[in-house]
């Protein structure tokens, strides 16, 4: 079993999605939508189904969809820090060599789902992987996600998202 740890880069994020979930815009309040009106689990699991999905075709567009589509999305990975989606699309395109890679993704267990406030839900997976090494090899390994949803205006969207592999 492995323990899941909130580190102060992480806190202040989930803090700041708080905030930002919770405050007003210049505009107003987000309005509540068919997200606020009934559990949003069933919704997140699909928007989950349909990444998986994605990252076993190697599709980054279609894998991408679910994440905010701005410069203040936060992507953290093995002590790397991305910042807006068209770098974290820049580095996914990378890693999956342009949809060429290999790797294949399965989920170990069930999402974990933490709900923080009625439009901020926070999801935690166990994913395994397999692919060829750069060796040549296989090479097969685990990795934990972390997303931070929120529910706005376009759906449910990931402002957060932090994986870390298991050594």
């Amino acid at each position: 079993m492995r323990n899941i740890v909130l580190v102060p880069a992480f806190a202040l994020a989930l803090t700041l999605a708080l905030g930002a979930a919770a405050s007003p815009t210049p505009t107003g309040p987000a309005p509540a939508g068919p997200a606020l009106t009934s559990p949003p689990h069933p919704r997140i699991q699909a928007l989950i189904a349909a990444m998986e999905k994605a990252a076993n075709a190697h599709d980054t567009d279609a894998f991408l969809k679910p994440f905010l589509h701005d410069s203040s999305l936060v992507f953290v990975i093995n002590g790397e820090v991305i910042h807006g989606w068209d770098a974290l699309h820049a580095a996914q395109l990378k890693w999956w060599n342009n949809g060429k890679s290999d790797a294949v993704y399965t989920q170990i267990g069930e999402t974990q789902f933490t709900d923080v406030a009625p439009d901020v839900v926070l999801t935690t997976q166990r994913i395994g992987s397999k692919r060829t090494g750069p060796d040549g090899k296989p090479a097969t390994g685990q990795f934990a996600v972390t997303d931070v949803w929120r529910s706005g205006p376009d759906g449910w969207q990931i402002i957060y998202a932090h994986e870390s592999w298991a050594r």
